[in-house]
């Protein structure tokens, strides 16, 4: 019997505990679709979104679908934070990336995102796929040049470790790119040889000091056609990461030494011959920012405002609310939320703010969105730009300038305070006192009693008075 009890103990513990552990790893996510008109030569992207609060990113595992007429490429990670009522909610984005291999309208059935090893499914839809209007061509005037021995044999695969800019300010994003370039027109059989073995020591050798990192997240090879000096490559991005400058110290990369696999015939037998690619040394030098009060206390890079509001035209007393974006290629994330300071004009209450960190194309973005609720005091025409701006140090003009608002808002009706309004008050003291008739004269019986005793004392003192003074005549 008592065998019988502790087997059936023991069967009831090992329930409740994989119901515990299956609740702990129990992960509840949603699932974004990205664009589904896109061009040949850009990816399409499907998104989950997983509330990070409590949970260990590194813990979290997740297996995005195959999809017919596309070819997986990396899968990129965002972060997001949202404050909203006094709390942040923490939450990273997965985002899988695919390339599509033909032009056309594709019909992609319905399927499901799993994450640990729960699934979630989403519905049927089409992608429209253009053709690209040619290879992509990166032009930019400050980013790194190819080697002279590399361009001497432009004919032959090369390594390359390259940056979109070697002479950023303090706080600028940069953004590294490691990868292996082989002609249009190779004929060589070439094969990767234990890319997981050697890739993530590479990436631990190319990985600069003194930078905050936001990585791409490539977890394979990223494929593409690309273009440079006017000649067509096959391009293999193994790495992909922005990094932000934290001083002005010199940032040196080093060379780096991939080994591949080159087929040979010899002797009527293929065989694997290794052939190792070095990479040219890279050095990136940032500049300090201007002498300047705000100095590497403002956020670095080149900033768009996005703004929005509910109604242009209220009355004193209504709830007006304003949203503000601020999207731009530098850390924008380092906006300083600051308290808003209400006024005899206007009162402020931040409702939400929401920021994150997210890939597009070549550049790593930052998105900071905040929703404010606006209660007017006082009737008029105001320019909410003496309320709502923001200073950085823009890179293009290379100056400190200012995003400030374009809206303004026309206030109807009377000044509040004309009129004490309680009525926002749950259990006030003080609720309801502006509706109370002043004109009436209520019964104090702490003030009204010692009034009527000190008119007794007093009635009493002079009748005594009387008395002494005609006993005496």
């Amino acid at each position: 019997m008592n065998s019988r009890n502790a087997f059936l103990g023991l069967f009831l513990y090992l329930i409740f505990g994989f119901q515990t552990l299956f609740a702990q790893n129990k992960v509840d996510f949603s699932i974004q679709i990205g664009s589904k008109n896109i061009n040949q030569d850009e990816t399409f992207v499907i998104s989950i979104t997983v509330p990070a609060n409590g949970t260990n990113p590194e813990s979290i595992t997740y297996k995005f679908p195959e999809l017919a007429n596309f070819q997986k490429l990396g899968i990129s990670r965002g972060k997001s934070s949202n404050y909203q009522n006094g709390q942040i909610e923490q939450r990273i984005i997965y985002s899988q990336h695919y390339q599509a291999l033909g032009v056309g309208q594709f019909y992609i059935p319905s399927d499901e995102v799993v994450v640990n090893q729960q699934a979630q499914k989403f519905e049927p839809f089409y992608i429209s796929v253009n053709l690209s209007t040619g290879p992509t061509v990166e032009n930019n005037p400050d980013e790194v040049s190819l080697a002279d021995e590399v361009l001497a044999k432009a004919n032959q695969p090369f390594l390359l470790v390259a940056s979109n800019h070697v002479r950023p300010f303090v706080g600028q994003g940069f953004t590294l790119k490691f990868s292996l370039f082989v002609p249009e027109n190779n004929t060589q059989e070439l094969e990767f040889d234990r890319n997981d073995i050697q890739l993530p020591k590479l990436i631990q050798q190319l990985r600069p000091r003194n930078c905050w990192e936001e990585s791409f997240g490539l977890q394979v090879e990223k494929v593409s056609k690309v273009e440079i000096n006017q000649k067509k490559y096959t391009e293999y991005r193994f790495f992909q990461a922005t990094y932000f400058a934290l001083n002005n110290r010199p940032i040196q990369i080093p060379s780096l030494s991939l080994q591949i696999l080159k087929k040979e015939k010899i002797a009527g037998e293929v065989k694997s011959i290794p052939m190792v690619f070095k990479s040219p040394a890279l050095l990136i030098q940032p500049r300090s920012l201007p002498n300047h009060p705000l100095a590497n206390k403002v956020p670095v890079g080149i900033y768009t405002l996005k703004e929005s509001i509910s109604k242009n035209q209220a009355k004193t007393g209504e709830q007006v609310l304003y949203t503000s974006s601020i999207i731009g290629d530098g850390n924008g994330i380092l906006w300083d939320s600051k308290g808003l300071e209400s006024d005899y004009f206007m009162d402020f209450n931040r409702l939400s703010t929401q920021s994150s960190v997210y890939p597009s194309m070549d550049k790593m973005l930052g998105d900071k969105t905040e929703i404010i609720q606006i209660i007017p005091k006082q009737p008029g025409k105001f320019a909410l730009k003496q309320y709502f701006y923001w200073i950085y140090f823009n890179t293009r003009t290379e100056k400190f300038d200012t995003l400030r608002s374009k809206i303004d808002v026309e206030i109807q009706g009377q000044p509040s305070d004309s009129r004490v309004n309680t009525s926002r008050e749950m259990e006030g003291l003080y609720r309801g006192i502006e509706n109370l008739n002043s004109d009436t004269v209520v019964w104090n019986r702490w003030v009204n009693w010692r009034q009527l005793a000190n008119l007794t004392i007093f009635s009493i003192f002079v009748v005594l008075v009387f008395l002494i003074w005609k006993t005496k005549k």
